[in-house]
């Protein structure tokens, strides 16, 4: 009979069932995306910003230093939002944002798509720096394909992976971007404040951790630690 053990039938079965477990799996990840993408933006925006405007330091006087990876850097990039609409620049408490491999769109700043973030980064008194790698199977390759689900686009891929590409793949995409790379202890970085900086780090996070994301969690290195000590002045 077909499916006993050591039939031909019985490969072909497990076959099939291997495939429909591949592909409840993707389906999982692909809604476990959107939720874990939208709750990032509505925490921030309403949860993580409007606590930092409440919240007074020293003499009045209140430093954050703002980084995320993945999910995560969008949590805290859209913390931004939440700010009292008075924190802009010497009067924000925000001194430096490092969005890490972020799993959200390179145009979010940009004033000319326009992206959710434009006309928000003067809320950061000092510079706002993105990693990026061409080893970050997540962002590079996952996150545009995701995102375009949404989008009902009939563009070629290439166009595509570019429409709806993610930080972590290229780093901010808009004008007036200091391009450099993830360098080590003591670097001198030349920051701008309120400038945009993105970071080339596909020689340091490059380790194949997972066949799905590749090396969107190889973040542990001292050249990461590096670029967030310098960006906050603490070096």
């Amino acid at each position: 009979m077909a499916g006993l053990p050591g039939r031909p039938g019985d490969a072909q079965g497990l076959a099939f069932f291997d495939t429909i477990w591949h592909g409840a799996r993707e389906l999982l990840r692909t809604m476990s995306y959107y939720e874990m993408k939208n709750r990032a933006g509505v925490i921030g925006e309403q949860g993580l910003g409007p606590l930092l405007g409440t919240l007074r330091g020293r003499n009045g006087q209140l430093r954050v230093h703002l980084l995320g990876h993945s999910f995560g850097a969008r949590l805290v990039a859209f913390s931004l939002r939440g700010l009292p609409a008075s924190a802009v620049g010497g009067s924000s408490p925000v001194k430096s944002l490092l969005l890490i491999q972020a799993a959200f769109s390179h145009f979010a700043f940009s004033p000319t798509k326009p992206g959710a973030l434009a006309g928000f980064a003067n809320r950061v008194d000092g510079p706002l720096v993105s990693t990026h790698s061409v080893h970050d199977r997540a962002v590079g390759t996952w996150y545009p394909a995701v995102s375009a689900l949404a989008g009902q686009d009939a563009e070629a891929i290439v166009d595509l992976a570019y429409h709806w590409g993610g930080l972590g793949h290229d780093g901010f995409q808009q004008d007036n971007v200091a391009a450099g790379s993830l360098e080590g202890q003591g670097f001198p970085y030349h920051w701008t404040r309120g400038g945009f900086h993105r970071l080339d780090g596909s020689a340091v996070i490059s380790r194949n951790l997972s066949g799905f994301s590749g090396a969107h969690c190889d973040i542990q290195h001292p050249e990461v630690t590096w670029a967030a000590v310098s960006a906050a002045g603490l070096g």
